[in-house]
């Protein structure tokens, strides 16, 4: 239900505007001061401000220009029996999304609070489009290199290179760094089609390579009829290799010949097909250690390294943090019907975290600290306690939780069972959220429940 804040000091041509607009569906509170007022916009973060230009103890052109300070996407209508075009001129000006005279028309009002609602809630669906698209377009980066990324994709898509001539797209990086999202997002880049996975590490040599190759009937035991392989699925589109650099020596030697041939024999045939597909390949590992060490073959590397990209780690990106923080709780938050948002506080903290975990972790820590919260927002204590202390982090009492071990040592069992009470007292005795607060499970707090005699 959209909430809208009245400021005006008629009292009851404020309790007209507000059951006029109730009736419409609008949760409506009022004010009669502009300090009343401002103090009410920032608790209750409201969707639109109803303003009126003569306040007993400011102007409302004063309290439009601190509301814009305060969110400069809140929309403000200012109200006046004392409107002139001057007046209107400086209220749009200073940022009002319109303008009213009194004595007011309900219907006039009604259609305008309406169209302001309504253009308010397309402005923030695009902007959540922007952001996902911002994402899922591989945000995993949004330093130039990233750009010069996109920018070569561009040219090859352009150059329309027959399917012999196309090089091997390499991504690099650490675990959970968002290769297969910018996979993804470079696959459609490309010109779209399907987009098959295939994870050169979640299955047995033999199985994976029937299932990038393909197999005829009768050509292993369990193979009672014939399969197209995944290089023949993704024909006009892109085929991901996930974990490349831990495919075997023997993979390796037949995927560089695809590579090289595009040309594929499915297992048990003596007949070759040619495909026509985009190969993309992503690893963690470093190729050119492994190849000193002879478990990569350095000719593969060849052909996988003409057009590599590096993703960063997301320590050493934390402008990252806050954008995909906030992506991340508006799409898991949908996946679970709320509207959920970080306090800034708990946005500073996640920045000053290591994410040994990458951007996977921090998806997690979101949809963990979604479910742990009741309310519209995930509060920084919460954030504070689900990201526990890292070896790389420095020893202070914020990441150790607030604690610091004195020269004399503690009583561990009266620290835990002080921890538990303060857990049970912040979430009202609610054992699944306490539980989640001290990073246990439910079971495992009430057995320290039981042990501890705690009620």
């Amino acid at each position: 239900m959209p909430s809208i804040v009245i400021i005006d000091d008629e009292h009851v041509l404020g309790r007209q505007i507000g059951r006029a607009l109730e009736t419409s569906g609008h949760e409506v509170q009022l004010a009669e001061t502009g300090k009343d007022g401002i103090a009410l916009v920032q608790d209750t973060d409201p969707d639109l401000v109803l303003l009126d230009l003569r306040l007993p103890d400011t102007s409302g052109l004063d309290v439009l220009e601190e509301l814009r300070k305060r969110d400069p996407s809140l929309p403000v209508v200012l109200m006046t029996a004392y409107g002139s075009v001057s007046d209107a001129v400086e209220a749009m000006r200073r940022g009002a999304v319109d303008y009213l005279q009194k004595p007011l028309d309900l219907g006039e009002l009604r259609l305008l609070v309406t169209r302001v609602l309504d253009r308010q809630r397309q402005e923030r669906e695009l902007t959540y489009l922007r952001d996902r698209d911002r994402v899922a377009e591989g945000v995993v980066g949004s330093d130039q290199s990233l750009v010069a990324l996109f920018e070569q994709i561009d040219r090859l898509r352009e150059a329309d290179l027959p399917a012999g001539k196309r090089p091997v797209i390499l991504l690099t990086g650490e675990t959970g760094t968002g290769k297969g999202v910018l996979a993804r997002a470079i696959h459609e880049r490309l010109g779209g089609g399907p987009f098959i996975e295939a994870n050169c590490t979640a299955m047995p040599e033999s199985l994976i390579e029937a299932e990038l190759f393909g197999h005829e009937r009768g050509s292993f035991t369990d193979a009672k009829t014939a399969r197209t392989g995944l290089f023949e699925a993704a024909e006009g589109g892109s085929l991901f290799l996930d974990e490349v650099g831990h495919a075997t020596l023997s993979l390796q030697a037949k995927l560089l010949k695809v590579i090289e041939e595009k040309r594929v024999r499915r297992l048990g045939s003596s007949r070759e097909r040619s495909v026509n597909v985009h190969v993309i390949a992503a690893t963690n590992r470093d190729l050119d250690t492994a190849v000193a060490e002879q478990t990569f073959r350095g000719d593969l590397l060849h052909r996988l390294r003409v057009l590599t990209f590096t993703i960063p780690p997301l320590r050493e990106r934390p402008d990252d943090i806050a954008p995909l923080a906030r992506h991340f709780c508006a799409t898991i938050g949908h996946t679970y019907g709320r509207e959920v948002t970080i306090a800034e506080e708990g946005l500073d903290r996640m920045q000053r975290y290591a994410w040994p975990g990458n951007v996977r972790e921090l998806r997690n820590v979101i949809e963990r600290a979604l479910l742990l919260e009741s309310g519209s927002e995930i509060a920084a204590a919460t954030l504070r306690t689900l990201l526990h202390a890292r070896a790389d982090e420095p020893e202070t009492s914020e990441t150790n939780g607030g604690f610091a071990l004195p020269e004399e040592g503690v009583d561990l069992a009266a620290l835990e069972c002080n921890l538990i009470q303060q857990a049970l007292e912040r979430t009202g005795g609610n054992r699944t959220r306490s539980a989640g607060l001290l990073g246990l499970t439910r079971d495992t707090l009430r057995y320290r429940l039981e042990k501890y005699e705690l009620s």
